[in-house]
C-alpha cells in the first residue's frame, strides 16, 4: 500500500464470551448477499452509517470457494478494534461459538480494504487442509514455495507468536494472501522476506482458483485509528503502527479526563526505531495535546499515553498516519 499502516491482526481463537463484549447496548443487524457464484455472505453490522456492498465487493473479487458461507464479518466501530482484537491489531480473525468471524473496522479506505483480505486469507488457511502440519498452516503449495518446512527447521517462523508477528506462519500467509490480490500497493508487513513473486502468485490463484473480479475502489485516505479506555496509575497505553517509506505525517492527540481537583499529569510521545521522536506533556488542568511530526519514516513505531497520575486516567486518542500525496480527510473518524 501506498500509505502507512497500522500492524495488522494477531489471529485469535477466543470464546465467544472475549467477542460478545462487541457492543453491549449497540444494536446488530445482519445482512445477507452473496457472491458472482450465489454462494451466501454474512455481515454482522454493529456500526452506523456502513456500506456493506463495498465490502461484499472487496469479498467478490478475492480467491475463494465455499469457505465464503462458513464465515460472519462482524463490522464494528473501530474504537471497539481494541478491545476485542487487542493493542497491535487492526482486525482480527476469531471464534465466536462455532462460527469462525472477521471482526473489521466500519469505513471505506484502501487500508481497510487491504485489511480484510488478510483476514480472509486467516480464513483460507484455516478451512484449507496442509497435512501434515498444525494449523494454521497455509495451503501446500505456498508451503511448497516458501520453503516453510527449511524455515521453521531453521527457527525462522513458527505457528505461534514466540518469535514475533512477523514470523508467524499464520501471519505471513495472511499478508501473501493480500498482496496477490492488492499489488504492489500493499503495504507488505513481513520485512525479512520478499513479496510474493510471480511464481508464487500464480500458484496460489491456481490452487485457490482466479479471482473473479476486479477490486473496488477504494478512497486513498491517511489511516485515523481511534482508541478510548481507561488507564491505570502510572501505566502506559500503546498504539503501535508501521510507516512503509519517508515523509509521512504523524498526528498524535490524547485527551484525558480530569480525574481529581488536582487535575492530571501524563505525557503523550511517539517512539520509532526505538528513539523518542516527540513528546508534549499534559500538564495540571490541561486535558487535551496534539503532537505533530512531519517527514517520518520509514520505521516500526508506537504512540504512547504514559500516565504519571496516581488515579484512574479516562482517554480519549487519535492517532492519523497521512503519506506524501494524501489529503486530510474532513472525516477523521472510521
Amino acid at each position: 500500500m501506498s500509505r502507512p499502516a497500522v500492524k495488522k491482526s494477531l489471529v485469535t481463537l477466543v470464546a465467544l464470551v472475549l467477542t460478545l463484549a462487541v457492543a453491549a447496548g449497540a444494536s446488530a443487524a445482519i445482512v445477507t448477499t452473496t457472491d458472482l457464484q450465489g454462494r451466501p455472505i454474512t455481515f454482522d453490522v454493529r456500526a452506523a452509517n456502513v456500506d456493506t456492498d463495498w465490502y461484499a465487493n472487496v469479498l467478490r473479487a478475492t480467491a475463494h470457494g465455499n469457505e465464503i458461507s462458513d464465515v460472519t464479518i462482524r463490522i464494528v466501530p473501530d474504537q471497539q478494534i481494541d478491545g476485542l482484537c487487542g493493542s497491535e491489531a487492526a482486525a482480527c480473525y476469531t471464534q465466536v461459538g462455532s462460527r469462525p468471524t472477521i471482526m473489521i473496522p466500519a469505513g471505506k479506505s484502501q487500508f481497510i480494504e487491504g485489511t480484510l483480505i488478510h483476514e480472509y486469507g486467516h480464513h483460507v488457511d484455516a478451512t484449507t487442509p496442509n497435512p501434515g502440519f498444525p494449523e494454521l498452516n497455509g495451503i501446500p503449495v505456498w508451503w511448497q514455495d516458501r520453503g516453510m518446512a527449511a524455515l521453521f527447521q531453521s527457527r525462522e517462523v513458527a505457528f505461534d507468536y514466540s518469535l514475533g508477528w512477523a514470523h508467524s506462519i499464520a501471519e505471513i500467509f495472511a499478508e501473501d494472501y493480500a498482496y496477490i490480490h492488492v499489488g504492489p500497493t500493499y503495504h507488505y508487513g513481513i520485512t525479512w522476506l520478499s513479496p510474493p513473486d510471480d511464481k508464487l502468485k500464480a500458484d496460489m490463484f491456481a490452487a485457490l482458483g482466479t479471482p473473479p473480479a476486479a477490486l473496488p475502489a477504494a478512497p486513498n485516505t491517511p489511516l485515523v485509528v481511534n482508541r478510548v479506555g481507561t488507564l491505570t496509575p502510572h501505566d502506559t497505553k500503546s498504539v503501535p503502527f508501521g510507516l512503509l517509506g519517508p515523509g509521512r505525517r504523524i498526528t498524535f492527540k490524547a485527551t484525558v479526563s480530569r480525574a481529581t481537583r488536582k487535575g492530571v499529569r501524563a505525557r503523550i510521545q511517539v517512539v520509532c526505531n526505538g528513539q523518542v521522536a516527540g513528546t508534549r506533556t499534559i500538564a495540571k488542568g490541561q486535558k487535551t495535546r496534539t503532537l505533530v511530526l512531519p517527514n517520518m519514516g520509514p520505521g516500526d513505531c508506537d504512540a504512547r499515553l504514559v500516565s504519571a497520575a496516581p488515579v484512574l486516567l479516562k482517554y480519549t486518542l487519535r492517532l492519523q498516519l497521512q503519506a506524501p500525496g494524501q489529503t486530510t480527510s474532513s472525516r477523521l473518524a472510521k
